[in-house]
């Protein structure tokens, strides 16, 4: 538990998640850069050749825009957080970058535009974080008196002096780095042509990647070398008969990024073959065509990968293991080393066999790395969709890329790790229950108050332990978090229909009211669902009526309004329980045809008071304006029972009248005698009047 213990720190802080979000943010310009690359990749093999050069320049520009956006957007950011003006913090930050780019050359080839993803990020930290300790200075705060020119000038003071500080601390490094004499072999760096060195660099590709930092744009020097030694060797190979070297700039493209950095073809392959979840699939198919030109961000964010302990074990084993078969292959001649530079974004098995020279093992070998990359994913992947952890492609592109210009630190990306440990956490639960005791179903009588005869029951799920004690739902969480209360619902509408026989034996006039959820209500085949399970009981629509609650009719009311017409068709009767706790249950009531009203305890708690009384008065004259049917939850006291039946009110449950109580204690004390017909209570209740089940 350790690893997601320091998993689930990093994805919240809010510095980490910062980075990660700017990332995403600045996905759309990556995708527009990869997409011109692509086509100009499609035009150059067509022959036109002046539209190739044209596009491909507006891909590389556009490309060359990403660190400059990073920077802007984390500026944006911490400008926010800590709380410094935003323009000139955003002036200062891109002025430092683009100067100490140009000190230390970090510089593009195609123009001169600074290129470095570390440098971009780094500057932006340390530029908010100097102007926000000088804002402590009244000199460059300024106070509420000075005017506006004033104020201006203290905020521009203060950015000349971080600019001025951070360059000048930039070019000393830079010197001091210069004037020092050190051993080239003391110094950090990685061999572009070993083994050894090619693996770590893979290795470290996806160890960014896990913190959502594009690890290709953070090692650019380590494969801009790669590319340069490729482009010699290539030469040397064609005009002196020169060994090629194994590793090559598309040696990574070709085996150890197939469908993008982590192999991820093999994932999204692993996804629809084996995936359960409906959003998995979804994500699965709209990412496929992406992932077959190497394009993967989607799938990184929407399983997601990143701070996510669970797939950044395979993320990370499956390019390593592509990168140990590839290099064995070439390495004991089963496949040729490639002999041409292609672009990164051909499709697996093409790019093998072009890239080659035209041998058909060198696509077989890529074959062989995705199969074995499904066998890695497969364990993992198998785990989050048994408890469908994943964020959906939808989500990703709607809510995160496209709808704001701020960084978001609260999302469902950030927060995915603390809901990975809740959804654990109420996994154990679920099997601890399951295997130290039972679910029971409890039942509650509805009473006339005018005749003290039992007009219906509510049901209430509970729970045996393995020491006898009767517990309440405080389970149901654990089966929200895992998104199962369809499986929980359809379970106690069986067990209430089944108890439902038992008691119509006793009296046929028995009515069951059942609670369901807003997944199980929203879930496809609903009615259609709840239309067999009735079918196939002896007990008729009519006495049967499901309660819904307004959180559901927040959720879809279009939908929610189809539903309870089918019900109706059915002769299903619909009620809306916990009235009075929402914001909008009044007018829900007017958009809906309920056929009973069930007003909740927490009205009735505030009756000792003159303003609680007449706020209850209203609500129940609210109710009879629907013509539905009014039942008041949660009484206990004769004071209460009196006011209530002094408003016209005839239906109670509460502790009053009689607690919930198993099926023995209702057949025990002989309730069901007391249950009165439809003709008894004066046709004030029609025969969907049924027992609740408070789930």
């Amino acid at each position: 538990m350790t690893v997601y213990r320091v998993m689930s720190e990093l994805s919240s802080n809010k510095y980490l998640v910062a980075v990660s979000n700017v990332f995403i943010m600045a996905l759309p310009l990556a995708l527009i850069s990869t997409f011109c690359e692509l086509i100009a990749v499609f035009c150059e093999h067509y022959g036109y050749d002046s539209l190739t050069g044209t596009i491909r320049y507006v891909g590389e520009s556009t490309g060359l825009m990403f660190p400059i956006l990073i920077n802007f957007y984390l500026v944006t950011y911490l400008s926010s957080v800590k709380r410094i003006p935003k323009g000139v913090s955003i002036a200062s930050a891109l002025t430092v970058y683009f100067v100490v780019s140009y000190q230390w050359g970090f510089l593009s080839q195609i123009m001169p535009l600074p290129n470095s993803f570390p440098l971009s990020l780094l500057t932006a930290y340390i530029t908010c974080g100097l102007i926000s300790r000088l804002k402590k200075f009244r000199v460059f705060r300024g106070s509420d008196r000075d005017s506006v020119i004033d104020s201006s000038a203290n905020m521009l003071l203060g950015a000349i002096v971080s600019i001025g500080a951070l360059i000048t601390s930039s070019q000393l490094i830079y010197f001091a780095v210069n004037s020092v004499s050190i051993s080239s072999s003391l110094l950090p760096s990685l061999d572009p042509t070993s083994f050894v060195d090619g693996l770590i660099y893979e290795l470290l590709r996806g160890a960014f990647w896990s913190v959502g930092i594009n690890g290709h744009n953070v090692l650019h020097m380590y494969k801009a070398e790669l590319y340069d030694i490729t482009m010699v060797n290539i030469s040397a190979w064609h005009n002196f008969g020169a060994d090629l070297n194994i590793i090559s700039t598309n040696f990574y493209d070709f085996f150890t990024g197939i469908g993008g950095s982590g192999n991820l073809l093999s994932l999204v392959i692993c996804m629809l073959l084996f995936a359960k979840s409906e959003g998995y699939k979804v994500l699965a198919k709209a990412s496929l065509i992406l992932c077959l030109f190497n394009v993967n961000e989607p799938v990184l964010y929407g399983v997601p990968v990143i701070f996510n302990p669970i797939m950044i074990i395979p993320f990370l084993i499956a390019p390593a293991i592509g990168f140990v078969v590839a290099y064995g292959s070439m390495y004991w001649g089963i496949v040729p080393p490639l002999s041409e530079i292609q672009s990164w974004l051909m499709p697996p098995l093409l790019s093998g066999y072009v890239a080659t020279g035209g041998a058909i093992s060198g696509a077989i070998l890529q074959a062989v790395i995705i199969l074995i990359g499904v066998a890695i994913y497969y364990p993992f992947f198998k785990l989050m969709d048994k408890r469908n952890l994943g964020i959906g492609v939808s989500d990703v592109f709607s809510n995160r890329l496209f709808t704001s210009d701020e960084i978001e630190v609260k999302t469902r990306l950030t927060s995915f790790i603390p809901s990975l440990h809740r959804n654990l956490k109420a996994q154990k639960e679920i099997e601890r229950l399951q295997a130290e005791g039972e679910f029971l179903l409890y039942f509650q009588p509805q009473v006339d108050v005018n005749t003290n005869k039992i007009i219906s029951f509510e049901t209430l799920i509970r729970y045996h332990d393995k020491d006898g004690k009767i517990l309440p739902p405080t389970f149901l969480a654990a089966f929200n978090q895992l998104g199962l209360m369809p499986d929980l619902d359809y379970w106690v509408f069986d067990k209430a229909l089944r108890a439902g026989e038992r008691f119509a034996k006793v009296n046929e006039n028995i009515r069951l009211s059942i609670n369901i959820s807003p997944d199980t209500v929203l879930k496809k085949n609903f009615v259609q669902t709840i239309k067999t399970h009735i079918e196939e009981s002896s007990l008729s629509f009519s006495q049967i009526e499901i309660e819904i609650t307004e959180e559901l009719l927040v959720q879809n009311e279009a939908d929610v309004a189809k539903v309870i017409d089918q019900l109706h068709q059915l002769g299903i009767a619909v009620a809306l329980d916990d009235f009075g706790t929402g914001y909008s249950s009044l007018a829900y009531l007017s958009r809906f045809d309920f056929d009973k009203v069930k007003i909740d305890r927490t009205l009735v708690l505030n009756l000792e008071t003159q303003r609680g009384k007449d706020l209850f008065s209203l609500a129940v004259q609210l109710g009879k304006i629907t013509n539905a049917e009014i039942v008041v939850e949660g009484v206990e006291h004769l004071k209460e029972v009196e006011f209530i039946q002094s408003v016209g009110v005839r239906y109670i449950q509460g502790f009053y009248y009689y607690r919930p109580m198993s099926q023995q204690d209702v057949f025990a004390n002989e309730l069901l005698q007391d249950f009165v017909s439809n003709n008894d209570i004066n046709n004030d209740l029609t025969t969907k009047q049924v027992t609740a089940i408070e789930v």
